[in-house]
């Protein structure tokens, strides 16, 4: 019994030892999460759980290795960290830049110097800034130049003020001069000359005056008028169509534009823009006699005789003068009305007498009503027969060397014609 028994304690002994040394040496142990080794799911012939250490999914679990998504946010940090130091660095550079630089009232400061000093008197130093207490340096010697030269500008000033009021103009444009050569801005000097150039007729030389001081002050009216002016004083008729449309954009009303416009415009043979000028003066001012005259050339100039009518009777009233006169009988006279021509150069005989109204009496522009019976008569009393005949037979041969214009051809405006239509001073 004894022994049996101790057989039995040595064999659990053994098991329990076997059994112990087992689990420690085994290169696996099960973990608390994993199934044990021997549970088969059922229905399939698989494993629910890996039993390896060594399997795809466990070095899965185990591996230390980045996956794509850390690589990719690992390469977008490289590349974003040296673009923000970069564009930091730019971005620092130009501040600095904006505080290091000139501002604005600097520059304007600085230009300002510089049209004072003029060539070769670089000796102002840089403006101060509102924020800043610096006074402005001036060199002792400048300064003194500067002041002889003011001296010397208004002793010319007071020697050429009164000197265009006495007429002489030649000795006030030589003061004039030799004040803008010793202080090129002085306003004073250049409004001075700009009045004895207009004054004088000298457009030449009021044209260039003009721009430079506008170069100034782009702003005045006054000097824009005189440049237009100029301009159509030495015929550049087609600067003074640009210009007065510019002009007239801002003052669609100022009659004085209007007049050089519709000179202007008519010049270059646009009669109908010119018509347009010179109706908008009259609705301003239905008694102006330049638009009225000007209407009544153009309407004859585009042979329509009738429209003309009107306006040369409104001058009889306002201004009568031959021209208006010899206007409306030429009008008549193309409409082959005998009776009212006669009564027009009648009129005009009577006024001015007939040295006046005979050298009318061989105008091409009577025609049409040569051969009647009133106009032989009326000429017979003017100039006698013998001087009728020989303009009759004057005229014929006239007209089979020039043949009459065509019903809608326009007559071609000539120089005294458009001396009619130029503004008056």
């Amino acid at each position: 019994m004894k022994l049996f028994g101790r057989k039995k304690n040595r064999q659990e002994t053994a098991e329990s030892a076997s059994t112990s040394s087992d689990a420690g040496s085994s290169f696996y142990a099960a973990q608390n999460h994993e199934a044990p080794l021997d549970e088969i799911p059922q229905g399939h012939g698989r494993q629910i759980h890996r039993t390896s250490q060594h399997t795809p999914a466990r070095r899965r679990d185990n591996s230390n290795r980045a996956t794509n998504h850390d690589m990719l946010l690992l390469l977008f940090r490289m590349v974003l960290i040296p673009a923000l130091i970069i564009g930091a660095f730019f971005g620092l550079k130009a501040v600095l830049g904006l505080f290091d630089g000139p501002t604005e009232k600097d520059r304007v400061q600085w230009e300002t110097n510089t049209e004072l000093m003029e060539k070769g008197t670089d000796v102002l130093t840089a403006g101060a800034t509102s924020e800043s207490t610096e006074q402005l340096s001036i060199d002792l010697d400048f300064l003194r130049e500067r002041l002889s030269r003011w001296e010397q500008t208004e002793r010319h000033l007071r020697g050429a003020e009164a000197l265009p009021r006495l007429g002489i103009y030649e000795d006030a444009i030589v003061r004039l001069e030799k004040a803008l050569r010793l202080s090129p801005n002085n306003q004073k000097a250049q409004q001075m000359l700009l009045e004895i150039y207009m004054k004088t007729g000298n457009y030449a030389g009021a044209i260039p005056l003009c721009v430079r001081m506008l170069d100034q002050d782009s702003t005045r009216w006054d000097i824009k008028v005189d440049l237009l002016k100029a301009l159509q004083g030495v015929e550049e008729t087609a600067m003074c169509v640009f210009l007065s449309d510019q002009m007239l954009l801002q003052q669609p009303g100022d009659a004085g534009v209007l007049e050089i416009s519709a000179y202007a415009h008519a010049a270059e043979g646009d009669t109908e823009n010119a018509l347009r000028m010179y109706e908008q003066v009259l609705a301003n001012d239905p008694k102006h006699l330049l638009a009225l005259e000007g209407s009544g050339v153009i309407y004859q100039w585009q042979k329509k005789w009738l429209k003309a009518v009107p306006y040369y009777l409104e001058l009889l009233e306002l201004d009568p003068k031959p021209e208006h006169y010899l206007a409306l009988a030429r009008g008549y006279a193309q409409q082959a009305e005998a009776g009212k021509t006669v009564i027009f150069l009648g009129q005009a005989a009577n006024l001015y007498g007939a040295e006046t109204v005979s050298p009318w009496l061989a105008l091409p522009e009577f025609d049409p009503v040569r051969e009647t019976a009133d106009f032989r008569s009326f000429v017979d009393r003017m100039v006698g027969t013998g001087t009728r005949n020989a303009i009759e037979e004057i005229r014929r041969l006239e007209a089979q060397r020039t043949p009459l214009l065509e019903v809608d051809q326009i007559m071609l405006p000539s120089k005294p014609d458009l001396e009619i239509l130029k503004p008056r001073r």
